[in-house]
């Protein structure tokens, strides 16, 4: 019974969560955050009618495309201003690590809007508008997109077309932009998250493959796996269990001692995921342990007993 007990144990490690991966879309697990950089003076502030409409749009389109994506304002009420302009990318940073909802990615535009004039001295103004930003991974910092639309001449205002009118001829043409934006954004994070695992060579000398299908479908992650107290043949048989786990990136050792070892963790796994099959591992290589989490660090202490 016992012996049954652990294949059912290690079973439960290997395979990803396939029936809670069908009944949704693939990126409904991934927490969107999406902000506006506006600390350079020349791109439109938060608190702009057409910053606006672009927020809305972009919110929405990824949205529909099965994003969870979330509002600053709501998210920050209490911990932060939710009235400032002119935010540096510290401080946007800051508060997506510090909301309680778990942010796995910020996505951080910059609007360039304004009217040119024609070559001419007959009046005639000509919009132009630029979105630019990024995405990253809050936890880990880690860049995983760039992007850019627009940059191109658009139809010459009306005449007059006074501050009123420009705003929203201006603001008309953003929307469009911004769905072109969620569209480029959603490409990349979809392509990002279904990257391949990488090979790994267990104890025994096989092949093992970090598998990422389904239920596998987050955001790749970097964690912190600090092991303490364990011999160098624990930390041995926690290595051999932990890089055949289903959506196992990759990992390197980053210090070791004759009592420790500290790991760099790569993985399309949530983080309650990852801490329960440090539990279930422990009961599966028959030691006793303490498992701890916090931020993207994972710490697991060995129980001993006499």
């Amino acid at each position: 019974m016992a012996f049954l007990k652990r294949i059912m144990l290690g079973l439960v490690l290997l395979l990803p969560f396939a029936v809670a991966a069908n009944a949704q879309s693939s990126n409904s697990r991934i927490n969107l955050l999406v902000m506006s950089d506006d600390a350079d003076p020349d791109t439109v502030p938060r608190n702009n009618r057409i910053f606006n409409r672009v927020q809305l749009q972009l919110s929405e389109y990824l949205n529909t495309r099965g994003f969870q994506v979330y509002d600053e304002t709501s998210l920050a009420l209490g911990i932060a201003p939710t009235s400032r302009v002119r935010r540096r990318d510290a401080e946007l940073i800051e508060i997506a690590r510090s909301v309680s909802t778990p942010v796995d990615a910020m996505v951080v535009y910059q609007i360039y809007a304004s009217a040119r004039r024609g070559v001419t001295q007959s009046g005639v103004r000509y919009p132009e508008i630029r979105i630019a930003g990024r995405v990253l991974n809050v936890r880990s910092g880690q860049f995983i997109a760039a992007f850019e639309v627009g940059g191109f001449q658009l139809p010459a205002l009306p005449s007059p077309c006074g501050a009123e009118c420009l705003l929203e001829t201006v603001g008309t043409h953003s929307r469009v932009l911004a769905t072109d934006l969620g569209a480029a954004i959603a490409q990349k994070l979809e392509g990002f998250a279904r990257q391949p695992g990488t090979a790994e060579i267990s104890k025994d000398g096989g092949v093992v493959a970090g598998p990422v299908g389904d239920g596998c479908n987050n955001l790749p992650t970097d964690y912190v796996i600090q092991l303490r107290e364990f011999t160098a043949s624990e930390v041995d048989r926690i290595e051999g269990e932990f890089v055949r786990w289903g959506c196992y990136r990759s990992h390197r050792a980053t210090t070791v001692t004759t009592t420790s070892a500290d790991y760099f963790y790569s993985t399309s796994a949530d983080s309650a995921r990852l801490t329960r099959n440090f539990r279930l591992m422990m009961e599966l290589v028959g030691l006793n342990g303490q498992v701890t989490f916090a931020g993207n660090r994972v710490t697991v202490t060995k129980v001993s007993t006499r």
